[in-house]
């Protein structure tokens, strides 16, 4: 089924291309891929229809069912300790 309104995004770096796909109501599909412009543009009609695949059986992914942290016996992290967040390239 071809949705109301959905955004393809393309993120070019080196040789590595990130695909995202969003629609209404429906949770975000991404994948990475070695390339240029011309792999990710010839990749969007499979991506887009995989993702639209993906939404019709479920537009949400499942819920996660990580178990809640133990309390922590340790001292409280410190900012040059924190994890930083990951990047996608």
């Amino acid at each position: 089924m071809s949705r109301e309104e959905l955004k393809v995004a393309i993120i070019i770096k080196d040789n590595r291309v990130f695909l995202g796909a969003l629609a209404t109501g429906c949770d975000p599909k991404m994948t990475t891929l070695q390339g240029n412009l011309q792999t990710a543009l010839d990749r969007i009609p499979s991506f887009v229809e995989g993702a639209n695949r993906q939404w019709d059986a479920s537009p949400h992914n499942p819920k996660s069912t990580v178990p809640e942290p133990r309390a922590a016996s340790q001292p409280t992290a410190t900012k040059s300790n924190q994890q930083v967040q990951q990047n996608f390239f």
